[in-house]
């Protein structure tokens, strides 16, 4: 007597590098061509997002247009946003991301690449979430230095407090200045960075496909949504999302409340066009389980 068949998991489509809608049974070769058109033609940084519910597609149709992207020889970078979760700063897991997509460069872009990566690099220390607890540090131990033998001195405290606000009041100032002149600096490398994957050629964007955005906790999800709008919104780049976008919202509202218009908000991070994915009807889910 045989024995019955197990059970497998569902396996991934299978994306041939040749022809990469050669397992499409959805179709979406047609799709991939027109959102190629539409990106290659826009001139400035733009954020697309894929939207369909889970189990639907979204990976594989980012893998499959990634793929066809890198037949025409236009730069691309995959984020799995939910596989870099555990982090604690969203800019740190994107910059690394691109620092690793230099390997597939050569010869002269390659080694301006470095460089500019470098550059990049110095900004974060700057730009990074934790980037002010340095300044904190001194701070702390002049306090401790007004604690003696367990007691407070409480003349010389308020004394310190006093100053300190006034310190500190300067310091944000100068703070917010430098802030502003790093964030430029920032922009202007990561722009000559995405130059080099571009290979100077204005007609391709280094596009870059963030997948799993919905399943990451909501504070990660609204900080990668938000890098890509404040430090990344330069020439050369377009941010793909595939997402779902009910989720997006949910993971929205949990951060700044349930009030919150959420198409508004999308809106306003930068010029975010929504693409919808067809559902698989139950015709060609038969033919395709049948086949």
């Amino acid at each position: 007597m045989s024995k019955p068949n197990k059970l497998k998991k569902c396996q991934p489509v299978a994306i041939d590098a040749a022809d990469p809608f050669k397992n499409d049974v959805l179709n979406r070769k047609a799709n991939v061509e027109i959102l190629t058109q539409f990106i290659t033609s826009y001139e400035q940084s733009i954020v697309l997002c894929i939207d369909a519910g889970w189990g639907q597609g979204k990976t594989t149709f980012i893998r499959m247009w990634q793929q066809y992207l890198k037949n025409l020889d236009i730069p691309t970078i995959y984020f799995n946003a939910w596989e870099s979760d555990y982090t604690d700063d969203a800019l740190i897991a994107l910059i690394g991301e691109i620092g690793l997509a230099i390997d597939n460069l050569s010869g002269e872009n390659k080694s301006k690449a470095k460089g500019l990566f470098s550059t990049l690099k110095n900004k974060i220390g700057y730009l990074a979430k934790d980037a002010s607890l340095k300044e904190w540090l001194p701070i702390v131990a002049a306090i401790g230095s007004l604690i003696s033998g367990g007691r407070i001195k409480a003349d010389k405290i308020a004394e310190f407090t006093a100053n300190l606000g006034a310190s500190l009041a300067k310091d944000q100032i100068e703070k917010y200045e430098k802030s502003k002149q790093v964030l430029f600096e920032f922009k202007q490398a990561l722009s000559r960075l995405a130059e080099c994957y571009c290979g100077n050629d204005d007609k391709k964007p280094l596009v870059i496909f963030i997948d799993e955005l919905d399943r990451c906790r909501p504070n990660f999800a609204i900080e990668v949504l938000e890098k890509a709008k404040h430090l990344f919104n330069v020439d050369n780049i377009v941010f793909v999302l595939a997402t779902d976008k009910t989720q997006l919202g949910h993971s929205i509202r949990a951060v700044y409340g349930q009030g919150l218009d959420v198409n508004g908000y999308l809106a306003g991070l930068l010029i975010l066009i929504i693409c919808y994915l067809a559902q698989l009807n139950l015709i060609t889910l038969l033919v395709y389980l049948y086949n």
